[in-house]
């Protein structure tokens, strides 16, 4: 009885092994179809998809972080070679390259617990040298100085949300104006391409880290962890602010242009220490999750509270918005 008793308990296990790696196929398989999915969008619809492309990352840091970094990077692959049957080898190696590396790198900074700036940090450099590697590659197949391939990029881009801006019923009496200012418009990205691209890595990684450390713990934040509500820029980076600010005061055009994109990078750091202050406030307050989401809604069609948000966060510097006084409140 003793040895077949073993051997019931030995199927159960074998069969309990067998069903464990089913979920796990499936769970994995579900994350690269929401990365790809989130991928393709961000390649295919126009201005609209760039917003759904920004978080492609964040199913992989959750696939590594839940699986194994083994499981995220034949996820990675998996992904890079379905974007290639789809839309090129171009796009695949763009995804390895701006969207893959700074996934590990992310996920690793959540699995070592490093704390949200230097997980930020770390991410938006993997983003940025991702992107000029990309960038010099374009050029390269090109055979393009890289400026004229930025312009050429502008230029579609532009051209592109004109034509989306026709299909959703705007007046074509509207849309004129926008034509014969499509020139001083490309001047105007082209002059903060570069504060706009660091501004664009801060967000996209900021969103996918604390996004990801919300998903993988989702009963809050463990202890010796570092709670997203107490993100803050180092007090010394505000004369970088000041210089940006009184370099677009000078009357030299490059300072002016130094200025503008250095006060781009600087008020999108403050942008996110004002968004950790409002989720520390509304932590302390406990505001309902309606609240919240009613919240979410007005920063999405309100822009002036995003720069509300920012000069909250660069006056904490004087003011301290978060008292040591105050009970801390739990993990974002």
């Amino acid at each position: 009885m003793g040895d077949l008793a073993e051997c019931f308990d030995g199927v159960d296990d074998v069969r309990s092994m067998k069903e464990g790696s089913a979920k796990t196929v499936i769970q994995s398989s579900a994350y690269c179809l929401a990365s790809l999915t989130l991928a393709l969008a961000g390649g295919t619809i126009p201005i609209v998809g760039i917003f759904f492309g920004l978080l492609t990352p964040l199913p992989l840091i959750l696939l590594s972080l839940r699986h194994g970094r083994t499981a995220a990077l034949l996820g990675v692959l998996t992904i890079g070679a379905c974007l290639s049957g789809l839309l090129g080898i171009g796009y695949a190696w763009a995804f390895y390259i701006e969207f893959g590396l700074p996934a590990m790198v992310l996920a690793e900074a959540i699995r070592r617990q490093w704390t949200p700036e230097v997980s930020v940090s770390a991410g938006s450099l993997a983003v940025l040298l991702g992107g000029l590697v990309g960038l010099f590659m374009l050029a390269w197949n090109a055979g393009t100085p890289i400026l004229d391939l930025l312009r050429y990029r502008l230029d579609v881009a532009v051209r592109e949300a004109m034509e989306l801006y026709s299909k959703v019923g705007i007046d074509p009496d509207e849309i004129g104006p926008l034509l014969e200012s499509s020139e001083e418009i490309r001047r105007v990205l082209l002059t903060t391409s570069p504060g706009l691209f660091i501004a664009a890595a801060i967000l996209s990684t900021s969103a996918n880290f604390f996004l990801a450390r919300r998903g993988a713990v989702p009963d809050g934040v463990p202890v010796g962890w570092k709670p997203g509500s107490a993100w803050r820029v180092p007090d010394q980076l505000v004369w970088l602010f000041i210089g940006s600010a009184a370099l677009v005061l000078s009357d030299l055009p490059i300072a002016k242009e130094i200025g503008v994109n250095g006060l781009l990078v600087m008020m999108t750091l403050y942008l996110v220490q004002g968004l950790a202050i409002a989720t520390f406030w509304i932590r302390r307050l406990r505001l309902s999750p309606l609240i919240r989401f009613l919240g979410v809604l007005l920063l999405l069609f309100q822009p002036l509270l995003l720069l509300l948000l920012a000069l909250v966060g660069l006056f904490d510097i004087w003011v301290v918005f978060r008292r040591p006084s105050l009970q801390r409140p739990p993990g974002a």
